[in-house]
């Protein structure tokens, strides 16, 4: 018995094969009795240069056959995925399609809780739809603004779903103007800016979590993405005790917390002071060389851009690229240091392919020893999604990771055609401060132009003053509490 592991996909697949050795006898030369009733027992013998065919025993029996195939396990592959934008159609929609398949292998009775920004596109719904139909208790949070765009994408799934949280599956709005958890703000764009898919069960695979950076949008083609998977009961339960916080949709203003499972942590926003990302920065030694890379959409944090430019006039190797800039984050980056200052590239206007992906790396001494960070999820480099939006990013310290992430952080880099000039002006466009990011996204090419509906495909005509529909539940929790973590 011989096992193979294969990896195909982003699966592993372990199998079991039986290796048969086909033998041929030989007679020996003999005159004796029992030789002859040898001979003649013995096949006849094959014309002149053919060999006699050995019939061959069977392989397996049906019940070997049957145990082989109990065997097979097909697991989750943890780990990051990038799509490419400016590739052909299964590189650009990479996350997206990977999605759809663990969406597609969760079994029946194992539960999947999503939370978006924006659920936009006819192919995430009907799958989630499909995976309801198969007995999988789908649950589905989204932010107001998702409506006023596609809304007979949500008129669908609520169809389907429903809307009641005492139900096994179901669909909900966080309120108008803020985030589920994030309270209203005065003059800011307070929302729902999560975008993971949390699985009891996929494929072989238990406690499954897929933080991404994309919306189900179009953007998850036509921008730069990744996701980062990992199959972890400590994690998975706290992406699920965040999920139900966002289920009641009780305002907190301050709801920052952080849970940790060795070398990985989850955080959740918003946050009322301070900044992770600056703490983090602020851990960072610059001898040896030590190397920083950020990518984000929008990049308007001054309290990031200061100490990015400040650990590269320390000796740091800074490297940011973006597709907006903030008004003091360009001053403060375009500034010239004794090395130069950093390395900035931004997305053109003219560039329809930009960067979405919201992560930090860190290549050296950091809290007094060399180490390899990686800090990725939704979260922009802006105000709101520190303060006044509901969140989520993921702290790795594994080498391959940030490897992976830094040849992806290497293409998107050389992708973007803008630079920022060291000057006392800067040429390229930048937006206010407390700029929010608009997160436009184009149309996914499943869909098609015109789409909205997954029914009927008929345009989801959402207004600027949406009504939001009530739920069914009248937002009421779930009758047990949030379910087991075990599926």
């Amino acid at each position: 018995m011989r096992r193979f592991a294969i990896a195909s996909g982003g699966l592993i697949i372990v199998t079991a094969l039986v290796a048969v050795d086909a033998t041929t006898a030989s007679a020996a030369s003999g005159t004796g009795a029992g030789t002859r009733a040898a001979l003649v027992n013995a096949p006849a013998a094959a014309p002149q240069g053919r060999s006699t065919p050995l019939k061959p025993k069977p392989l397996k029996s049906k019940a070997t056959k049957r145990k082989a195939a109990k065997a097979k396990r097909y697991y989750v592959t943890q780990g990051p995925r990038f799509n490419l934008p400016t590739g052909n159609l299964k590189q650009q929609g990479a996350v997206d399609l990977y999605i759809k398949k663990l969406i597609r292998h969760s079994p029946k009775g194992s539960e999947i809780d999503v939370s978006l920004f924006r659920l936009q596109t006819e192919g995430m719904a009907k799958e989630l739809v499909r995976a309801q139909k198969r007995k999988v208790k789908v649950r589905v949070i989204v932010d107001s603004d998702s409506l006023g765009r596609r809304k007979g994408v949500y008129d669908y799934l609520r169809r389907h779903l429903g809307a009641n949280p005492r139900r096994s599956s179901w669909i909900l709005v966080c309120p108008k103007g803020r985030g589920c958890i994030a309270p209203k703000a005065k003059g800011e764009w307070s929302k729902n800016h999560n975008k993971f898919y949390a699985f009891s069960r996929t494929y072989d695979s238990r406690n499954v979590v897929v933080q991404t950076s994309g919306n189900a949008t179009g953007g998850m083609y036509n921008q730069y993405n990744d996701a980062y998977t990992l199959a972890d009961a400590k994690l998975y339960k706290a992406y699920r005790t965040y999920f139900y916080d966002l289920q009641k949709r009780r305002a907190n203003g301050n709801y920052y917390r952080t849970y940790r499972s060795g070398a990985r942590a989850a955080s959740y926003f918003p946050k009322a002071k301070g900044d992770p990302i600056a703490d983090a920065l602020d851990k960072v030694s610059c001898a040896g060389g030590t190397s920083i890379r950020l990518s984000s959409g929008m990049f308007t944090r001054t309290g990031v851009s200061t100490r990015l430019a400040g650990l590269d006039d320390a000796g740091c190797d800074v490297k940011i690229v973006s597709g907006t800039l903030g008004d003091s984050t360009a001053k403060v980056l375009s500034r010239s240091g004794p090395h130069g200052g950093p390395d900035v590239h931004v997305f053109t206007a003219q560039q329809s392919q930009r960067a979405h992906s919201k992560y930090l790396l860190i290549d050296g001494r950091y809290q007094g020893r060399d180490r390899k960070l990686v800090i990725t999820g939704s979260h922009s480099y802006t105000t709101d999604a520190l303060r006044h939006n509901d969140e989520a990013i993921v702290t790795l310290e594994q080498g391959s990771v940030h490897d992976a992430y830094a040849r992806n952080f290497a293409r998107v880099f050389g992708a973007a055609k803008g630079r920022l000039m060291i000057a006392p002006w800067s040429p390229t466009k930048t937006v206010p401060d407390n700029a929010t990011d608009p997160e436009d996204e184009g149309t996914p090419p499943s869909d098609g132009p015109g789409a909205g509906n997954p029914e009927s495909g008929a345009a989801g005509a959402g207004a600027p003053e949406l009504q939001l529909p009530a739920d069914d539940g009248a937002g009421a929790p779930p009758a047990a509490g949030p379910p087991s973590t075990d599926g």
